[in-house]
């Protein structure tokens, strides 16, 4: 627990607090009132489950088990003479995922890197409306997943970063707010899901004290305190058996231990079993009864191997969650709210400008001074057009998205010049092609062959010039008479550079492309797959004719051909504008769900920044992506660093608005950023050893700055570092201790310490400070982390005001789990308390000593 207090004019006004505990008789009522809401929820829960077992009651044994499995790929099937209706899901880390547009919010790791719990249950509330507005029941989300490597390809999916404590509060708030729109949330991947390589198979090895302390808390924290509905078993195994089959994980922790009485559903084909998926504690197979089918599942009733009780068992879970979140009462549809609803925007919005992160600012490079700003230039493959993502399941076709370009534009007017140019990227829609015609001369465009067929066989059925190749038939063919879903196609003519250097190639395509320079293989993308982009670099002579064949195919969906070229070298004329600002990174062609991406930029991007630095020393770089990237061969060169992440359909608006100074960036870093793939406590075991059978959680619970501290490794940029364009002081450090009070609140959260400090605002501008608290224990018995983050509040202040922070500690910001003694444990002793602005730049520091009581029982605690 957080308070925040303002110190204003000489008193100390309350500005969030839990109950107050200034009268006795207040806390009575308090108390009564308390009690009297426990007596009405369970008066209610017990009414949820009477009518749930009355409707398992008159469904057929048939009728029990397809309900296990789902139906139309994102729902649970209807039983309409039950008066049971089709309840739909919808992917959900980024957005309602649809066919149609919706809003498409900033990556989860954006909303982590903001470090507000109130922005985290604002942007479930505004993710539930636009459910409610589509009719959408459960919510797929939230991603929860710890970041474990750098390099893990749906790490900017999930709202946890690194570290289990500022996920676990971030998960809660937002659960909160899904569900209080009356929407199902569903804490998703469970569990140790941390890379894509290998994740429909490889089995993750990790002891059990790395799992309870590090991979599950916030599972745990969903289940337990905000009282998740959904959770969804992941790929992988975790321990050589897959989630979908542990007993272990889903009886003895989930539903056992943690008392998770929710639908516990499978991630989209991630069953691989019947019988041992019935006993494994799995309610709900999805997309389909593939396993968990009547002709599968009679057989094994008919000879014993499972019962027609545990069948009952997750009919009855799934029954009873969704008559309490009252789906069986209402229509789930608001038609009072709209699907392009102006609050989610506005939530985008403020996800984006929260989550983004100052990394670098030399000599206040920083706002940028808006009255002597003439001239901006833009480049980079992420500014301009859109705003970049990652790919997957949380993929959203938003309504609109504001790029970088748009942003600034829109910000400045036309009193500023804002130029994108297209070096190192290639624009789809401008590259320049040639071909010969029949006579021999050159035209501008590529010469099209079109064959309606997967191999180029027979003669095409349409031949023409196309000027750009940058084609999305995802709802259509090329032309009349083609097959939607099989066809190839091959392009050829010639380029021919203005001037000598480096040239990138860039193709991004679903399914497959491949590209040949001068007869010789350029790009080989020749696997069906989603949207994807590969990029290719080359030397080329300035005036000579390069030949260039293209080749597509798409063998069923959507179909998307797209290809650009251009030089990386830069137009000395960028030395000229009063700023330049380069927009690197990943997308959905090289970031997202299914593989793992590289720590590495892609090709010709490092040369960019370095060919834009050199010609203008206001050079400011963004970075998009899920995490850390290789910055080594430029960073030294560039006086300004931002972190966007995939900040949202509203992005644009939003870095214009801290690069003008119009907001002042707080974000921090959820995650800590080495220098070098080598120095991550992960390395040596990432991503396997033995082929993708397995990996070997070889660091165990030195994850993240946790290693880089026990390692004595410097960190690039420290777990919880973010600058500002304000300073902020701490001071006035107190420990009161907790321990004997006879306070309600004390009694029913275990307080055993209130954390009091200032936090001054000792700049020119309103900010806001990520105050954070961490512990570190003195001469512990079993080896831990020097240091752990245990508390953090995020205060608002303006110029000169100083803010109190009180920091409530209970017994779990102590303990550790006990490996021998299988149980969580507080060691009596000393423990450092630690604040600061990050886990690597503390400024107040003290001493308590704590006498452990008589250790509790298995399940105590934490």
């Amino acid at each position: 627990m957080n308070r925040v207090l303002k110190k204003k004019s000489g008193k100390v006004e309350k500005r969030h607090d839990g109950l107050m505990r200034d009268s006795t008789l207040l806390g009575r009522m308090v108390c009564l009132l308390v009690t009297m809401l426990h007596l009405t929820a369970t008066s209610r829960a017990d009414s949820d489950d009477d009518r749930a077992r009355q409707i398992l009651a008159q469904m057929t044994l048939r009728e029990k088990i397809d309900y296990l499995g789902g139906v139309h790929a994102m729902s649970i099937r209807p039983i309409p003479r039950l008066g049971l209706p089709e309840i739909r899901m919808s992917d959900g880390p980024l957005g309602v995922r649809q066919d149609k547009p919706s809003t498409r919010y900033p990556a989860g790791i954006a909303l982590a890197a903001s470090w507000d719990q109130a922005l985290a249950e604002e942007l479930g509330i505004s993710m539930a409306r636009d459910c409610r507005a589509r009719g959408i029941h459960i919510l797929l989300a939230p991603g929860i997943n710890i970041n474990r490597v750098p390099n893990g390809g749906r790490n900017f999916e999930y709202i946890s970063g690194e570290d289990p404590y500022l996920a676990s509060r971030l998960v809660v708030s937002f659960i909160r707010g899904v569900q209080g729109q009356g929407v199902l949330a569903t804490a998703k991947h469970f569990a140790a899901n941390n890379q894509e390589f290998g994740r429909m198979n490889i089995s993750a090895v990790v002891d059990e004290r790395t799992l309870r302390e590090i991979y599950l808390p916030a599972f745990r924290a969903a289940v337990e305190e905000a009282h998740v509905g959904g959770v969804m078993d992941a790929y992988n195994r975790v321990n050589g058996v897959y989630c979908t089959e542990n007993d272990w994980l889903n009886n003895q922790i989930l539903k056992g231990e943690w008392r998770f009485d929710g639908i516990l559903m499978s991630d989209w084909g991630a069953t691989h079993s019947v019988v041992p998926a019935v006993i494994g504690g799995l309610d709900l197979e999805m997309p389909s009864g593939e396993f968990l089918s009547y002709e599968k599942l009679l057989p094994a009733l008919a000879d014993g191997s499972i019962q027609e009780s545990q069948i009952d068992d997750k009919v009855l879970r799934i029954l009873r969650t969704i008559v309490r979140m009252g789906f069986l009462d209402r229509d789930q549809k608001d038609s009072r709210i709209p699907e392009n609803d102006p609050h989610s925007a506005e939530t985008a919005r403020k996800v984006a400008e929260q989550g983004i992160v100052l990394l670098k600012n030399e000599h206040q490079l920083l706002p940028l001074d808006r009255a002597n700003l003439k001239s901006v230039a833009v480049f980079g493959p992420d500014a301009h057009p859109g705003v970049p993502t990652g790919w997957g399941s949380s993929f959203v076709k938003p309504f609109h998205a504001v790029s970088m370009v748009d942003g600034l534009r829109q910000r400045l007017g036309a009193g500023v010049k804002v130029d994108f140019f297209a070096a190192g990227v290639g624009n789809f829609a401008t590259s320049k092609f040639e071909h010969q015609d029949q006579t021999g001369e050159y035209r501008d465009g590529l010469k099209g062959e079109y064959f309606d067929n997967a191999t180029f066989s027979g003669e095409p059925i349409q031949t023409r010039v196309d000027s750009h190749i940058d084609f999305d038939w995802s709802n259509s063919s090329p032309s009349v008479g083609f097959s939607t879903d099989r066809f190839t196609i091959r392009w050829t003519g010639v380029i021919r550079p203005e001037t000598s250097g480096l040239h990138v190639f860039r193709e991004r395509s679903d399914d497959a492309m491949r590209v040949f320079l001068d007869g010789a293989p350029l790009i080989d993308d020749w696997q069906d797959h989603a949207p994807r982009t590969a990029i290719k670099t080359r030397y080329l002579e300035g005036g000579k004719t390069y030949k260039l064949q293209i080749e597509f195919r798409n063998r069923g969906g959507g179909a998307v051909a797209q290809f650009a070229w251009a030089p990386v070298a830069v137009p000395d004329a960028v030395k000229d504008y009063d700023a330049a600002i380069v927009c690197v990174g990943f997308d959905e062609g090289s970031e997202g769900e299914s593989f793992d991406r590289t720590f590495a930029l892609p090709e010709g991007q490092d040369e960019l920044v370095r060919s834009v630095a050199d010609k203008n020393p206001n050079t400011i770089v963004v970075l998009y992506s899920g995490g850390n990237v290789d910055t080594r061969n430029w960073l030294s060169r560039v006086p300004a660093l931002l972190h966007a992440w995939y900040p949202g359909q509203e992005g644009g608006s939003a870095l214009a608005e801290i690069l003008l100074g119009e907001v002042n960036p707080s974000g921090k870093l959820p995650v800590t950023f080495g220098r070098r793939p080598e120095d991550d406590p992960a390395f040596g075991s990432y991503p396997s050893r033995d082929g993708g059978q397995t990996a070997h959680y070889n660091e165990g619970i030195f994850v993240g700055y946790r290693g880089y501290d026990r390692n004595s490794t410097v960190p690039l940029f420290p777990f919880g570092y973010g600058s500002s364009y304000t300073r902020f002081d701490y001071s006035d450090l107190q420990v009161r201790s907790k321990t004997g009070s006879d306070s309600a609140e004390a009694a029913s959260r275990r307080v055993l310490y209130d954390v009091t400090f200032k936090v001054t605002n000792s700049g020119d501008r309103p900010g806001a400070e990520v105050a954070q608290l961490y512990i570190h224990p003195i001469d512990p018995p079993i080896e831990r982390p020097p240091a752990e983050l245990k508390g953090f509040a995020k205060v608002h202040l303006e110029p000169g005001e100083t803010k109190v922070v009180v920091l409530s500690l209970d017994r779990s910001a102590l303990t550790y789990f006990n490996p021998a003694q299988r149980d969580w444990e507080a060691n009596s002793g000393g423990y450092e308390i630690e604040v600061g602005a990050s886990s690597r730049d503390i400024r107040l520091r003290q001493r308590i000593d704590y006498q452990s009581p008589v250790r509790q029982q298995s399940g105590a605690s934490k």
